[in-house]
């Protein structure tokens, strides 16, 4: 019974979309751990693949904080990429019976946190460029990350008296930014909090040292040190 719910090192890769060169080194390090099959081949769980690919936070935050390679499946390499994947998601949320009267919205959500990170990164990505790109219809979930500058140093072209993450972040989802260019990712944020809390969603945003909560049924949002520090931005959209 055990053995039939076992698949081989290379049907994984295929489901996670990464290397076999790459399953080996996190069975080495420990990171995901396969069985040995009494040949000595690496297998893997299948239910613990597929558990994997819906803790979408997580490996978002892997990508992002801990810098640890992700499924191709949730990484976009440029804005053309993240469209198309946008549109694909609006496609299967539009399908979905009890989204048909908010996906406009989740799908708005997700497309202002993309876009921000292309627009605010551009030329400035510290090492890899892209965000990641997750979300789940039955977990009511979407999940965005990228690895760019970070709302502060956003922010600090106009407004160079931020200094903490914590105030940046605080400005850029309560205060009306003028300017034309790193405004948008400041202004944006506060359409993202109204939407948010207009539907009842929920949402996470971490970027730094700080984290803002919004949780659902609530009308404003909680600001607190995040466990991580780390430069770039990590989204959790709940619905």
């Amino acid at each position: 019974m055990e053995e039939k719910e076992l698949i081989s090192i290379g049907d994984t890769a295929e489901m996670l979309g990464v290397s076999i060169t790459t399953l080996r080194r996190w069975d080495e390090s420990g990171r995901f751990p396969a069985t040995k099959s009494d040949g000595g081949h690496r297998m893997y769980s299948k239910t613990k693949v597929e558990l994997y690919l819906h803790d979408l936070f997580a490996v978002a935050k892997d990508w992002c904080v801990n810098e640890i390679e992700i499924p191709s499946k949730f990484y976009c390499p440029n804005r053309a990429v993240f469209e198309a994947r946008l549109m694909k998601m609006m496609d299967e949320f539009s399908k979905t019976e009890e989204y048909k009267d908010n996906f406009n919205f989740i799908v708005a959500i997700a497309g202002e946190i993309g876009n921000n990170s292309f627009d605010h990164n551009l030329g400035n990505w510290p090492d890899e460029s892209g965000v990641f790109f997750g979300y789940d219809t039955n977990g009511r979930k979407v999940v965005l990350a990228d690895r760019g500058i970070g709302i502060l140093e956003s922010l600090k072209r106009v407004r160079s008296n931020l200094i903490t993450h914590e105030s940046a972040l605080t400005t850029a989802f309560t205060e009306v930014i003028t300017g034309r260019a790193p405004e948008e990712r400041g202004n944006g944020l506060k359409f993202v909090k109204k939407t948010v809390i207009d539907n009842s969603f929920g949402l996470v945003f971490q970027t730094g040292d700080a984290e803002l909560i919004i949780n659902k049924q609530e009308k404003g949002f909680h600001l607190r040190p995040s466990t991580e520090n780390f430069h770039g931005c990590l989204f959790l959209l709940t619905f």
